[in-house]
């Protein structure tokens, strides 16, 4: 029997029609950002992963006028030490009733030496591993002193004698690590270290040999994965309305802007899996045996926009441009949407949820508040949600 859906929102202080072009992007707002989580509570979201200069902060501001939202935020190793980390996670579990949730992010080069972290990126993986195991252990009480290749922490102090704290408890038995990597080694890294491995949407033939490649390395240490996926989500009440609004999308995006998206999406040197490899390509390079593939690029070269329906890769999976980086052009798992009526998207999770394992949905929409509550009045009624309460013990 399948396991209920943990449904989330994406919460980026960008937002508009299309945030990733200018001309459709809002003015950044925080207090937005506070209305949008606390509405996303009363519809019955699950979590939130919410991105910003400092999303732990942040979020902690939510607490209050939050009941059941978890909130999944980026963290990159090695910018705060793990104990510390430890301290600051129990603290926002105790506060929050266990609703925090960790995303590890291992980042790239222009990002982490702001960070004062200078980790080869064919190490940062390795250094991932041995950063969440020393949190774990921590947070759990399993661990003193520790000396590994690329931390080493002192015995924790004496705990001075003082009537135990009641009524505080953190989550049990510690604060859960979401992540993803598409590589060889963070699909290794996903095996080792996570408790839910996260994927961008795309078609699923490849998709599933992603995950069950993370699931068996999990299984090689004894442990098992759940799984979720990021989608941007196009969702109404007929077929032909949600693929107009993609349409919509698509051209007031611009075959221009899209393929700057691409271009700067090239240059980060986040990994390839066309090419194996995170050497940088050039857009004029790309080229692909499919047909379906080198028409789009061929179409964007010259200036003009694919069909919108020639995007979909699966039915209702479309590589539509995105607030997550760039138009999946290669279908390579770059971000994509979920697109059609509430009835076939429902069809479309709860196959993929059978088929991959898939339990955990990560949806954008845009204009954020708009599009979560047009998901929330038409879409998670067809879904079994997720309603359990964090497991807790006391600190």
């Amino acid at each position: 029997m399948a396991k209920p859906m943990q449904i989330l929102w994406y919460i980026n202080p960008n937002d508009g029609p299309f945030p990733w072009s200018p001309e459709g992007q809002l003015t950044p707002d925080l207090m937005r950002s506070r209305r949008l989580a606390q509405r996303l509570d009363q519809l019955g979201y699950y979590g939130v992963l919410v991105v910003g200069r400092n999303p732990l902060v942040e979020t902690a501001s939510w607490i209050p006028i939050t009941e059941q939202l978890r909130f999944l935020i980026p963290v990159y190793p090695g910018a705060t030490q793990p104990a510390m980390m430890v301290q600051q996670a129990k603290l926002f579990d105790s506060i929050s009733n266990g609703r925090l949730l960790i995303n590890q992010v291992n980042g790239t080069d222009q990002i982490l030496t702001q960070y004062g972290i200078d980790v080869p990126s064919n190490l940062r993986y390795e250094m991932s591993a041995e950063y969440w195991t020393i949190f774990k252990k921590l947070y759990a009480g399993e661990l003193g002193a520790f000396e590994g290749k690329y931390f080493k922490l002192g015995p924790p102090p004496p705990v001075r004698s003082a009537p135990a704290a009641g009524g505080i408890y953190v989550q049990d038995p510690h604060t859960p690590v979401w992540g993803s990597g598409q590589s060889p080694d963070g699909i290794t890294h996903a095996g080792k270290v996570l408790d839910t491995y996260l994927t961008y949407i795309y078609r699923p033939d490849r998709l599933g040999a992603q995950i069950d490649a993370a699931r068996q390395g999990a299984a090689a240490h004894g442990r098992t994965l759940r799984a979720g996926t990021l989608a941007n989500i196009i969702v109404r009440k007929t077929e032909q309305e949600a693929w107009e609004h993609a349409g919509w999308v698509l051209e007031k995006t611009g075959a221009r802007q899209i393929v700057r998206q691409i271009e700067a999406r090239l240059r980060t040197g986040r990994f390839n899996v066309a090419s194996n490899s995170r050497e940088v390509a050039e857009f004029d390079s790309l080229a692909s045996e499919d047909p379906k593939i080198q028409a789009r690029i061929d179409a964007l070269r010259s200036g003009k926009l694919p069909d919108v329906r020639a995007l979909e890769s699966y039915p209702n999976i479309w590589s539509g441009p995105n607030s997550w980086g760039a138009l999946d052009i290669l279908d390579q798992g770059w971000g994509g949407y979920l697109v059609g009526s509430a009835q076939n998207v429902a069809a479309r999770m709860r196959e993929l949820q059978d088929k991959l394992g898939l339990d955990a949905f990560i949806l954008a929409g845009w204009p954020a508040t708009g599009e979560a509550e047009r998901v929330a009045e038409i879409l998670l009624p067809l879904l079994d949600l997720d309603r359990e309460r964090p497991k807790l013990r006391p600190a």
